[in-house]
């Protein structure tokens, strides 16, 4: 799981809505977003802090550069990710970070 560059998107899911919104995960969005150019990998934390009830996620993506970050952003793919969202965007709240790997240890 080493990447140079990661991107990071953490989210909390409302309980009425957390199915759908892992289903739709789980169903082909981590894995048509880990299938776009420089992509390496994803992974998703089940975080154990859950403000107002609303279970948190992380998913970590590995990149092999900050380049790859900035043409998946100005593609396409971001913009259709957003529309297949809306039908459960009321049930999330997120924010997004990215930057390069400064240390790692084995």
């Amino acid at each position: 799981m080493d990447a140079p560059f990661l991107y990071l998107v953490r989210f909390w899911v409302n309980p009425d809505g957390a199915a759908a919104v892992l289903r739709w995960l789980d169903g082909g969005h981590m894995r048509d977003v880990v299938a776009q150019p420089g992509f390496l990998w994803v992974r998703r934390v089940r975080l154990d802090q859950e403000p107002e009830g609303w279970p948190g996620y992380l998913m970590i993506y590995g990149l092999e550069s900050r380049q790859s970050l900035q043409a998946y952003f100005d593609g396409p793919a971001p913009a259709r990710f957003a529309q297949e969202r809306k039908p459960f965007e009321h049930h999330l709240r997120m924010d997004r970070s990215w930057g390069a790997v400064d240390a790692a240890l084995p």
